[in-house]
């Protein structure tokens, strides 16, 4: 039996609403940073253009590209516990030094972007802690009904404190109440620390670690590896396309803050969805038709954003549609990724087999982020371009991009795991179960 199957039903359920709970408050300013406008209209509003803001899409994922792996050997040595505290801590300051940078003057903007890589390294810490700290307490059998309701519960949270503070800041709020809300998402990340120290965890949690040892066992993991290498292929594009939907909106299109804020929950609702939905879906389909249905959904939907020009009629609400969709995919694509790669990872090497996993996934994001970013900022992409009588802009040139890549990895998915014929294990249908 594992730690967490030790713990009697009824104290494990009460763990993880206590874990949930925590993570509907500690998980704001992740919010802010990725699925909302908040942050995208605060850039703006210091003077940052368009590359800034897809620059800080890619933050999360180039400070995990070099920082996941050394996370994961801070947490084996110094223990889970202390490595949560010390991420709550450094995101709780770089957020606050987000909300400060106003006073900056002309640097403002440039700032914020720093402390947004700042805050970043918090994610990475978080990340190689608290996967290995939700096994303590979340039976193999649990792992896709408790990421479902996790993500489902705080989405819809998140989702509810972000539409009522678009609807409250209006189309040109003051720059003041943009500085309040980042203030108080980042203290709320002190959540997560309380949880953290009471709970209980296996007496093994720290300890000197051979880092290169670990990272050759999780290296070696074919089904791990090839695995990771999906994620990283898909993760360019299923975290691209919402921060550069909202970018589109905002400064490309001309729409305010409350408009873009309002397509945002519209994206949350459909993460909600997502999340309600996957888990039965995945009963019901398997997880090799699960992933081919996520992989064939970013094909389609950048395509579609391709096709949506400043002249589309209703074009709010078709991007509000399109978003929707995007932000149902990418909770299914977390949570196929965040179960599988729990079963893929031993016992005896999960964080750093965890950290491995998450760095490939990372890269992904960050490639995506800050692909865009430099196809904007150096002037490769001409900011409008006619074609068949319409002006196509910049970014959605990228959308079509985006498109064409997810068709190029399609062969891709013949090395994911839950696609070979030889899979003999589930994690959410243990076998003899």
């Amino acid at each position: 039996m594992t730690f967490a199957e030790r713990i009697p039903p009824r104290r494990r359920r009460m763990i993880q609403a206590w874990s949930i709970l925590a993570n509907c408050l500690g998980a704001l300013s992740e919010v802010m940073l990725d699925s909302s406008a908040i942050l995208i209209s605060y850039i703006a509003i210091l003077g940052g253009g368009e590359s800034l803001n897809m620059l800080v899409a890619g933050a999360t994922g180039c400070l995990a590209l070099f920082l996941q792996i050394p996370s994961g050997m801070l947490a084996k040595r110094i223990g889970l516990k202390n490595t949560m505290y010390m991420s709550c801590a450094i995101g709780c300051t770089a957020s606050l030094g987000m909300a400060l940078a106003a006073f900056m003057g002309g640097a403002s903007q440039y700032a914020v972007v720093a402390l947004c890589f700042v805050y970043c390294i918090s994610r990475c810490l978080f990340g190689a802690s608290w996967f290995p700290i939700v096994d303590a307490f979340v039976a193999p059998s649990e792992r896709g009904h408790y990421f479902g309701m996790l993500r489902f519960i705080y989405t819809i949270f998140t989702g509810a404190v972000f539409f009522v503070a678009g609807l409250l800041l209006g189309e040109k709020p003051p720059i003041w109440a943009l500085q309040l809300l980042i203030a108080v998402c980042a203290v709320l990340q002190f959540a997560r620390a309380v949880f953290v120290y009471f709970i209980e965890l296996p007496p093994d949690e720290s300890g000197d670690v051979n880092v290169l040892e670990s990272l050759c066992n999780a290296a070696k993991n074919k089904r791990l590896a090839s695995f990771s290498i999906y994620l990283f292929f898909m993760a360019i594009i299923a975290y691209l396309i919402l921060p550069l939907s909202f970018v589109y909106l905002k400064q490309t299109l001309g729409y305010g803050v409350n408009e873009v804020q309002t397509v945002a929950t519209v994206g949350m609702l459909g993460g909600i969805c997502g999340y309600v939905l996957f888990g039965p879906a995945l009963k019901r389909l398997g997880a090799r038709k699960m992933v081919f249905i996520i992989h064939l959904a970013y094909i389609f939907i950048p395509m579609c954003l391709f096709f949506c020009g400043s002249k589309t009629p209703h074009l709010l609400l078709i991007v509000s549609a399109i978003v929707f969709c995007s932000s149902m995919m990418l909770a299914s694509f977390f949570c196929f990724s965040s179960a599988e790669m729990y079963s893929l990872a031993p016992s005896g090497n999960k964080v750093m087999s965890i950290s491995f996993c998450g760095t490939f996934l990372s890269c992904g994001r960050m490639f995506g982020g800050w692909l865009s970013s430099i196809l904007i900022a150096s002037g490769a992409l001409s900011v409008s371009w006619p074609a068949q009588g319409v002006e196509l802009s910049n970014i959605q040139t990228i959308f079509a991009m985006a498109s064409a890549l997810a068709i190029l990895f399609l062969p891709v998915l013949l090395i994911v795991p839950a696609v070979s014929p030889s899979t003999e294990y589930d994690y959410y249908a243990p076998p003899g179960k």
